[in-house]
């Protein structure tokens, strides 16, 4: 056997370029990559400069020593970042962080895909009078493949201080310690556009969501674009208008802050607490549901994971377009962020590592897509678990802890805001332009809600923890979805062993029974009467028949005709329903509150205001049940609901009206068939005419259009005293609020009404004299 020997690897100054150049693919990778290591240093402050000939990244870090510069930094691929960071750094009182940034030992080497020469200028923590100062002209690496790679020279010297550009003086005069990089030399000059796209993009790289907690700030000074931003400036102000950050270069990077959607939208938070998950859902401001349940993701368990996403109807776009100055699909979708800081192109417009544009193909209509969400990841963890791929633009190599972070951010993120979103928000296509509840405070609204959040806690292993009391309570008796409403309300009520609720329940289906069987009754001695009416009519008509001179176009005639028996009796068909059942809401009433020395303010109002609305009902039959076209013996009719209340508003309010308000209504609707009861279409018309009356309105205008392709939109408006000082214009709708000596039930039964016809109401802003309201309702049915 030969003699053995011992053989080691040659570097050539080709390396270089291969961890440069060539692994580092993109300027503003580079960048971020010189920002991550004033990140890693403890920086709390870093200023990126744009000169003509070099660019300067120059931050207040723990800076380096001689000893770091030769036994660190130029040593090929070491980073001291993989040992802990000292336990008095900032960081980890204030983030709790534990982990870098970046960790490979590679970002020195960004600096060669932005320039020819680097200059590194350090000084650490505990010197006075030093800088180190070290330059690396790359393109010596380049002139000969072969030659070794630690025979290329790079220069050292020791200064007094720093040199930065005269713009930069504010911030040196503070700086005590730190490093700052001067890149010369460019490869490619840096643009407006290229600025203002770099800006974009580090706006995004550490804490978007405006939670403050790195205390990190990055400004930018380009001084041949000074010009150019006040410019901007004094335009816009000229127009009245402001400058979006964005638009400008020079300046603080600010972050995006999202709080101002948490009261605009539904979003999700998920958070891993060792052997727990813990889930809140909050849509527009109210925490929807609270709950928690063992932790099924083993390798996330001290990774710190926590999961926030929005989900951006239109109204959230809109404003995200305004605030931010880009539409949402244009900012990005769910970005990571690991060890706080961003791993990219996570989240970037296109990319797709969450698989969420993938699986919304399978299900258009029942999916959440990325253009629909926007939010933020956070896990930490040492490479083991989540390491970056070394090109640094392709995320997270795949390891055991990335596949269930995947998982996690699929099955407990997405689909559960999903199971929200789904049947609350997308079967109410009005709801997605509303950045309230106000279409969710109707009867309907809140039965999806209870559903939703039902069928969520239909497991043993979660626990609700907290639900809303708001949305999820018991609702009307009469509307249409009281039955199923009840059947949710009551797993909630076993899940939360809420035995008051469950009281509550039980007492309420009493009443809901005994409305059913006095109800039955009604009707059954009112069919035998007009049965009876029918048959004599029948013999009347035989000695003479009837005939139809005019088939008329309108739902109601332009005149009173003369009221046959039959008429009288349909009348009184449904007249006695509802007196039936404004008796048993008597009865129920006096039978819960028998014996008791004093009853609540609520329960009272809630018992009146079903009866006070059960009584405008009569109301509305007596007023126009003689001048319809339709009988009155059903609940329901199909017609076209913009010419019915057109017609209402005609031929109806304006003929019953007071003389000192005149009622003006314009159609300008294609027609849109649906399917509802008009006795509730008659009272939005007959309490919107009613308020204007009691504001002393002289007038009061109802515009009927088509907007945003589908749907009916009603706006509403008059002349009278407005809403009172102090009003609180998100509570007028509802039950009992007022600021005047009212019942504070009109607007309410309007917005119950609406609720049952798919509809909702809001305050109309662009009314300033007088009171302005907006009806949007859902178009279900074809056009005609």
């Amino acid at each position: 056997m030969s003699e053995k020997q011992n053989l080691h690897f040659d570097v050539s100054t080709g390396l270089k370029r291969v961890l440069g150049r060539e692994l580092i693919t993109d300027d503003e990778v580079a960048i971020f990559e010189l920002v991550k290591n004033s990140f890693d240093a403890g920086a709390d402050s870093v200023q990126l400069y744009f000169g003509d000939e070099a660019i300067v990244i120059a931050d207040n870090g723990s800076g380096m020593s001689y000893e770091d510069l030769t036994g660190k930094w130029l040593f090929v691929a070491y980073s001291s970042k993989r040992s802990d960071r000292p336990a008095d750094d900032f960081r980890n009182i204030a983030a709790e962080r534990r982990h870098y940034a970046g960790s490979k030992g590679i970002g020195r080497f960004s600096s060669d895909r932005l320039g020819e020469e680097v200059v590194i200028q350090s000084r650490p923590r505990g010197e006075t009078n030093t800088v180190h100062r070290l330059t690396v002209d790359w393109e010596l690496f380049e002139k000969d493949a072969k030659e070794h790679f630690e025979k290329v020279p790079v220069r050292y010297v020791k200064q007094g201080s720093f040199e930065l550009p005269a713009e930069l003086d504010e911030f040196k005069s503070t700086l005590k310690h730190g490093t700052v990089v001067t890149i010369q030399r460019l490869r490619l000059p840096w643009s407006r556009q290229r600025i203002l796209d770099l800006k974009a993009s580090l706006a995004k790289l550490i804490n978007p969501f405006g939670e403050e907690i790195d205390g990190f700030g990055i400004y930018i000074t380009a001084p041949a674009e000074e010009a150019e931003d006040k410019r901007l400036i004094d335009s816009r102000t000229k127009e009245g208008e402001g400058v979006l950050p964005k638009d400008l270069v020079n300046g603080q990077i600010g972050n995006f802050i999202f709080s101002t959607l948490q009261d605009k939208t539904t979003f999700i938070r998920v958070t891993i607490d060792g052997d727990e998950l813990h889930t809140v859902l909050t849509d527009r401001g109210e925490v929807i549901y609270r709950i928690a349940e063992p932790n099924p993701y083993q390798y996330l368990s001290t990774a710190g994971f926590r999961c926030e996403i929005y989900y951006l109807n239109q109204s959230a776009k809109v404003t995200f377009a305004r605030r931010v100055g880009l539409p949402s699909v244009q900012f990005g979708s769910v970005f990571l962020f690991r060890n706080n800081f961003r791993v990219y192109p996570i989240g970037e417009d296109g990319d797709d590592w969450f698989g969420f544009s993938r699986r919304k193909q399978q299900g258009y209509a029942r999916f959440l897509g990325a253009r629909e969400v926007i939010g933020r990841v956070d896990v930490s963890g040492s490479d083991d678990d989540f390491q970056e791929v070394s090109s640094r633009n392709q995320g997270l190599i795949e390891t055991p802890a990335v596949v269930q972070l995947q998982k996690a951010v699929m099955d407990h993120c997405l689909k559960r805001l999903e199971k929200y979103v789904v049947p609350v928000s997308w079967v109410d296509k009005p709801d997605g332009l509303t950045d309230d509840l106000s279409r969710l405070m109707t009867d309907p609204g809140r039965a999806r809600v209870t559903a939703a959040v039902a069928n969520l806690v239909d497991n043993e292993k979660v626990q609700l923890i907290e639900y809303s009391k708001r949305l999820i309570d018991l609702i009307n008796e009469r509307s249409s979805d009281f039955e199923t409403s009840l059947v949710s309300l009551r797993s909630i009520a076993e899940k939360t062993d809420d035995k008051g609720m469950l009281a509550r329940l039980d007492a309420a289906e009493r009443r809901f029974d005994d409305l059913k069987r006095s109800e039955a009754d009604a009707r059954r001695v009112a069919d035998q009467a007009l049965e009876a009416a029918a048959a004599a009519n029948r013999r009347a008509d035989t000695a003479e028949a009837e005939v139809e001179t005019e088939q008329r176009r309108a739902h109601f005639l332009e005149s009173f005709v003369s009221v046959d028996s039959a008429t009288i009796l349909n009348l009184h068909h449904q007249v006695t329903i509802y007196a039936v059942d404004i008796a048993q809401q008597i009865e129920n009433f006096l039978t819960e509150t028998a014996g008791e020395v004093s009853i609540p303010r609520d329960t009272v109002l809630k018992t009146l205001e079903q009866m006070a609305f059960l009584n405008r009902k009569v109301m509305s039959v007596t007023k126009f049940a003689a001048k319809a076209k339709f009988k009155l013996d059903s609940e329901k009719i199909e017609t076209d609901l913009a010419a019915f209340i057109y017609d209402y508003i005609e031929q109806i309010a304006r003929t019953t009206g007071s003389a000192r308000l005149q009622i003006a209504a314009e159609n300008t609707h294609p027609g849109m068939k649906l399917r509802f009861n008009p006795i509730d279409a008659a009272i939005v018309i007959d309490n919107l005419v009613s308020n204007a009356r009691k504001a002393k309105a002289s007038r009061i205008n109802f515009i009927l259009t088509q907007e945003n392709k589908s749907g009916l939109t009603i706006h509403v408006s008059d002349n009278g005293r407005g809403l009172a000082p102090g009003t609180n214009g998100s509570r007028i709708f509802e039950m009992g609020y007022t600021t005047t000596m009212g019942s504070g039930l009109g607007l309410y039964h309007v917005r119950q009404a609406l609720g049952e016809m798919g509809g909702s109401i809001e305050l109309d802003d662009e009314i300033k004299k007088g009171l302005g309201l907006v009806i949007k309702i859902a178009a279900k049915g074809r056009k005609v």
